[in-house]
């Protein structure tokens, strides 16, 4: 039985999906304390960025327990068609990073390219899976892939149903870095703690303007985007950081 590590170092969460035997595939029971756990890092003020990876350097997860789809009626002829849910950080204004170590496939790989930065492994091998089982690959990675990686190269793993090499992921945009394995939880704490280290209320929004952007023409986003700089000049945090600029100090964010 697979279970949900959540950890705190901190403002910095870690969310371990530990269920070693199936390659951290993620079982009904694990779905639901991931979503308990993003629930948590969204409501608590002192969590300020997460982490997800998976237990060891062998597997960041297989994607859904396939066994439990069968005993669940999820496949077949007058079968619900719908496979446990893996939840995803939609919607969460706090940076949620995966950390990928070894496998990262199907529902996993979904996870994985559901959070907003990415840092690999070098040993790392990622992708769909779902072709290969004769089905369309669920967990929203079709939708996601053709927004992170140009359209060709999309399809290209899609229609092949190929995995990635952490090295490819890197050059196509995929990732953002990538370490030996070794490095991989110090290399994404890295990034946690100096997100940590700004304004909650700054990150927030400009995670927000970021992902609005996506869906708004050029002009529409830039004058979004002025009101949203505007407003943050006028917070706490905002006088905090020039004051202490200003005083050659480090500022002391609130989240104000």
């Amino acid at each position: 039985m697979g279970t949900v590590k959540f950890e705190r170092e901190g403002h910095i969460a870690w969310i371990i999906l530990d269920n070693p035997t199936k390659m951290n595939a993620i079982s009904k029971d694990m779905a639901g304390q991931i979503r308990e756990a993003f629930d948590e890092i969204e409501r608590n003020p002192d969590i300020r960025v997460a982490i997800v990876t998976g237990e060891g350097e062998k597997a960041f997860s297989s994607g859904g327990q396939m066994d439990a789809y069968v005993a669940s009626g999820a496949i077949g002829e007058g079968s619900s068609g719908e496979p446990t849910s893996i939840p995803k950080p939609d919607g969460m204004t706090k940076p949620i990073i995966a950390a990928i170590n070894g496998w990262c496939l199907a529902g996993g790989f979904g996870l994985a390219i559901g959070c907003d930065l990415r840092v690999a492994a070098s040993t790392a091998q990622m992708g769909p899976s779902g072709l290969k089982r004769g089905v369309v690959p669920g967990a929203q990675q079709t939708e996601r892939l053709v927004k992170l990686v140009p359209f060709g190269k999309a399809l290209e793993i899609l229609l092949l149903s190929r995995f990635i090499t952490a090295q490819e992921a890197l050059e196509y945009g995929l990732v953002q870095r990538v370490v030996e394995p070794g490095q991989l939880r110090e290399a994404a704490r890295e990034w946690a703690t100096t997100i940590a280290g700004f304004s909650p209320r700054a990150v927030r929004d400009t995670k927000k303007l970021a992902y609005d952007s996506l869906t708004m023409d050029w002009q529409a986003s830039f004058e979004h985007g002025k009101g949203v700089m505007q407003q943050s000049f006028q917070t706490e945090d905002g006088i905090e950081g020039f004051k202490a600029f200003l005083e050659k100090r480090q500022p002391r964010f609130t989240g104000r």
